[in-house]
């Protein structure tokens, strides 16, 4: 298969961050613009206006993976903010 270049993709400290397929999820609302939140295994991200899943990411220099597996990483997600 062949992905398209550069695909869809967001900063976060500076660093261009890959996205795979995301999902729009008009019912649930209230985060912040870049703001993430790991609900069980949904990995949701502000905008502005709904949130929207994210299934996998690659940080810069990583391999790509689940979504869920990279919040789990993170120190504290409250910290974590998307430009």
């Amino acid at each position: 298969g062949v992905t398209p270049e550069p695909g869809a993709w967001t900063l976060l400290d500076g660093q261009r961050v890959k996205l795979e397929p995301v999902r729009l999820r008009p019912d649930v609302a209230g985060l912040a613009p870049g703001a993430v939140s790991l609900n069980g295994k949904s990995v949701l991200v502000g905008t502005g206006s709904h949130a929207v899943e994210l299934t996998r990411i690659q940080p810069a220099g990583k391999k790509m993976m689940a979504a869920a597996d990279w919040a789990r990483g993170m120190a504290s997600l409250e910290s974590v903010v998307f430009e």
